[in-house]
C-alpha cells in the first residue's frame, strides 16, 4: 500500500498530536519498514530500541531522550578543556546547551564526590551555568526549565558540602528552593527530581547537625520514592535514602538506630545496579556495628567489605576502611594491629591535606598510647596534631581546643576521655567554626 513518506515537520506535527500506544508502535514499524520514513524518523526508532522512549511518547518524551543520547559525545568534547574553558564554550556555544548534558554533570558530580571535591564543585557549576542556559519554549514549558534549574542548584549545594562550604551549600539551596517551587506549581513533579533534592538538602542539613529537619526531608524523599504510583516508585533509590537516613542517626551518635536502617536498606538497594551504593551501605554498616561496641560482628563483615572497597572503592574508601579496621582491632583488644593501622591511616590523611580526619584518627592512636602508658609518644602525637592544624590555618577555637589537650599532655594529666572528648568536639566543629570546646565528662 502506498503512503506519504515522513519528513521533519510531518513527524513533529504527529508527535504534538495525542497519540495512543498503538499508534506509536504503528509509527515505529513504519519508520523500521520504510528506508524514506527513517532518514527523518530514524532517531526515534534508535530511541526506542535502546530502551529510552516510554510507551506513550509525545514531543517532551523524544526532545529529553533525544538530549540525553546526546549529552555523553558533548561531554567528551568539553572534558579534554580546563574549567573555565569549559565554562566559556558552554557559554558561546549554543549546542551545549543541553538538557541531558546538565543531567549527566549532576551524576559525574556526584561520582566523583567521594574522592575528588574539587571536579566535584566544577561539574556541578558547569551543571548550572547551562541549566541556566536553556531557552523557555517548546518542547520544554517554563515549568519544565525551573526544575532542571533548582535540580542543577541542588548538586551545587553537594557540592559545595562536600567540600567543607556549609555557607556556599546553603546559599545554593537558597537558590534551588524557589525555582523548585515555581516548576512545582506549575506541573509537579514531572520529571521525578522531588525526592533526590530533599534527598541533597537532607545530607546538608545533617552535616549543619540540625537532625531533625534532615530527618523529616529523608521521610518525604522516602514516601516520593515508594509513591504508589509505578511511574515514580524506585525501591533501589528508596534504599539509598535509607542510606541517608541512617547516616543521620551515625551523626546522631546513635549506632543501633544507624544499624537497623541500614539493614531495612538492604532489602530495597539493587547491588547489580550501583556497585559502589552496596560498598556504602556495608561500610557504613561496618562503622556503626564498630561504634556501637558489636566489634566480633563487625570482624565478620569486614573481608567483604574489603573485597567491595578492592571492586567498587577508591582510594580514599580504602584509607577509610582502614581507619574502621583500626577501631574493630582496637575494640577486640589487637591494640598491635590497631596501633599500625591508626599510624598508617593518620599519615596518609595528612599527606592528603585532610586535617580533621588526620586529628581524628590520631586522637584514636592517643587513646592507645595514653591507656598503655607511653607518655613520650602521646606528646609527640599531640605536636603534630597542632601542627598539621597551624599549617592549614583553622580556626581560632580549635586551636584553642588542641592547646587544652597539649598542656594536659605536657603536665602528664592527658586521659584518654579528654582525647575522646576532643575527638567528639572536631567533629561538630569542622561545620561549625563558633563551637567552643567543652569537656563532656
Amino acid at each position: 500500500m502506498e503512503h506519504d513518506h515522513l519528513n521533519g515537520a510531518a513527524l513533529e506535527r504527529l508527535l504534538a498530536q495525542d497519540r495512543t500506544e498503538d499508534e506509536n508502535r504503528s509509527l515505529l514499524h513504519l519508520i523500521a519498514v520504510c528506508p524514506e520514513c527513517r532518514k527523518a524518523g530514524g532517531y526515534l526508532l534508535d530511541l526506542h530500541r535502546t530502551g529510552a522512549l516510554p510507551p506513550l511518547f509525545g514531543p517532551v518524551d523524544v526532545a529529553l531522550a533525544r538530549s540525553r543520547a546526546e549529552a555523553p559525545r558533548l561531554w567528551k568534547i568539553l572534558e579534554r578543556h580546563p574549567h573555565e574553558r569549559r565554562l566559556g564554550l558552554a557559554r558561546a556555544t549554543r549546542r551545549f546547551a543541553s538538557w541531558g548534558l546538565c543531567e549527566l554533570l549532576c551524576r559525574e558530580s556526584r561520582k566523583a564526590a567521594s574522592d575528588d571535591p574539587r571536579r566535584t564543585a566544577e561539574l556541578a557549576e558547569l551543571a548550572v551555568l547551562i541549566a541556566d542556559s536553556l531557552e523557555e519554549g517548546s518542547p520544554f514549558e517554563a515549568g519544565w526549565i525551573y526544575q532542571l534549574r533548582a535540580f542543577a542548584w541542588a548538586h551545587l549545594g553537594n557540592a559545595r558540602r562536600v567540600s567543607g562550604d556549609v555557607r556556599g551549600a546553603d546559599d545554593a539551596f537558597s537558590m534551588s528552593d524557589p525555582w523548585w517551587e515555581a516548576g512545582d506549581e506549575a506541573i509537579g513533579d514531572a520529571l521525578g527530581y522531588g525526592p533526590d533534592i530533599l534527598a541533597l538538602k537532607a545530607t546538608l542539613r545533617r552535616d549543619q547537625r540540625r537532625f531533625p529537619e534532615a530527618l523529616r526531608l529523608l521521610d518525604r524523599s522516602l514516601a516520593g520514592y515508594l509513591h504508589e504510583d509505578p511511574e515514580h516508585r524506585d525501591r533501589h533509590l528508596a534504599g539509598l535514602v535509607l542510606v541517608k537516613k541512617a547516616s543521620v542517626f551515625s551523626h546522631m551518635a546513635e549506632p543501633e538506630r544507624a544499624i537497623l536502617a541500614f539493614r531495612e536498606a538492604e532489602e530495597l538497594v539493587d547491588s547489580g545496579r550501583d556497585p559502589r551504593l552496596l560498598l556504602c551501605l556495608r561500610h557504613n554498616l561496618l562503622d556503626n556495628l564498630a561504634s556501637a561496641g558489636r566489634f566480633a560482628e563487625a570482624r565478620e563483615l569486614l573481608p567483604e567489605v574489603e573485597a567491595l572497597c578492592r571492586s567498587a572503592g577508591s582510594r580514599l574508601d580504602e584509607l577509610r576502611l582502614r581507619w574502621v579496621a583500626g577501631r574493630i582491632a582496637a575494640g577486640l583488644g589487637d591494640r598491635t594491629a590497631a596501633r599500625q593501622a591508626f599510624d598508617g591511616a593518620r599519615r596518609e590523611f595528612a599527606a592528603r591535606g585532610m586535617a580533621y580526619d588526620a586529628a581524628l584518627v590520631s586522637l584514636e592512636l592517643a587513646v592507645l598510647l595514653i591507656e598503655n602508658g607511653e607518655t613520650a609518644e602521646v606528646r609527640e602525637l599531640a605536636e603534630e596534631i597542632a601542627e598539621i592544624f597551624r599549617a592549614r590555618d583553622v580556626h581560632r577555637e580549635t586551636l584553642a581546643a588542641l592547646a587544652v589537650f597539649q598542656t594536659a599532655v605536657a603536665v602528664d594529666a592527658a586521659t584518654a576521655d579528654l582525647a575522646r572528648d576532643l575527638a567528639a568536639y572536631l567533629t561538630r566543629a569542622r561545620l561549625d567554626p563558633e563551637l567552643r570546646f567543652e569537656r563532656e565528662r
